[in-house]
C-alpha cells in the first residue's frame, strides 16, 4: 500500500518526494515509488510539421487564414523546451519546462491524493471543492469542468461543471466526467494568457 506521505500534495512544492524543479533524473530515481516512465513526447508542434499539416489538409483555408492560425499557435503553443513525461499504471502524468519538473497530475483512476490529511480524490466533488476553498482562503476560479485555486497553484478538472446561465454545478458519480477527475499541481497560479476572461469566481462555502 502507498505510503500516505508519498501522495501528499504540498501546495506549490510538489507531491511527496517529487519537487517542482527536479530534473528527469531526479525524478527517475525516484521510480520505485512513482512508477517507471511509459511514455514521454514534446508538447509543441515542431514548424515544419505544422506548415506541413497545413499544406495537407488546410484546402478549405485561405494563405491569410493559414498564417493567422501559425500566430495564433505560435502566441498559445507550449513552450518549446515543454516535455509531457507518463509514469507507472496509471500513475502520474508530469510536465517539465527545460528539463526541470514544472506540472504534477496523477493519472485518471489514480488513488489517493492526500491534502490535509484528507484524500481528495475520494471525497465528493462538494467536499473536496469546500476543503480546497477553505486552504485556499477564498473562493476559486471556474471554466467548464475546471476550478482553478490560485493561492495552492492547484486546478482540478472533472468535479464540476460550469454553465453561463446555471453557474457551478458539482458532478458524482453518475457522470463519467466526475469518474476521471483528477488534479494538477504546479509550484505558481495557472493563469493563461488569452483565456482568462471565461473563467467566474465563485464560492461553494456560501
Amino acid at each position: 500500500m502507498a505510503a500516505e506521505s508519498d501522495w501528499t500534495v504540498s501546495p506549490r512544492e510538489g507531491l511527496g518526494k517529487l519537487k517542482f524543479g527536479m530534473t528527469p533524473a531526479q525524478v527517475d530515481a525516484l521510480s520505485d515509488t512513482y512508477g517507471a516512465v511509459t511514455g514521454r513526447r514534446q508538447n509543441a508542434i515542431p514548424d515544419p510539421i505544422l506548415r506541413d499539416t497545413l499544406e495537407k489538409f488546410g484546402d478549405a483555408m485561405s494563405e491569410e487564414e493559414k498564417q493567422a492560425l501559425i500566430e495564433v499557435y505560435a502566441q498559445n503553443a507550449p513552450p518549446s523546451d515543454s516535455v509531457t513525461e507518463t509514469r507507472g499504471n496509471p500513475g502520474l502524468v508530469l510536465r517539465y519546462e527545460a528539463d526541470k519538473l514544472a506540472e504534477i497530475m496523477p493519472a485518471k483512476k489514480q488513488r489517493p491524493l492526500f491534502i490535509d490529511g484528507k484524500d481528495l480524490l475520494s471525497m465528493s466533488a462538494l467536499d473536496a471543492l469546500a476543503l480546497l476553498e477553505r486552504l485556499n482562503g477564498g473562493p476559486g476560479r471556474y471554466a467548464s469542468t475546471e476550478a482553478a485555486f490560485d493561492r495552492l497553484a492547484i486546478s482540478t478538472d472533472g468535479f464540476c461543471v460550469t454553465d453561463a446561465a446555471a453557474g457551478v454545478r458539482t458532478l458524482d458519480e453518475t457522470d463519467e466526467r466526475f469518474k476521471g477527475r483528477t488534479v494538477t499541481l504546479r509550484p505558481k497560479p495557472y493563469l493563461p494568457e488569452g483565456e482568462m476572461a471565461k473563467f467566474i469566481a465563485h464560492s461553494v462555502l456560501e
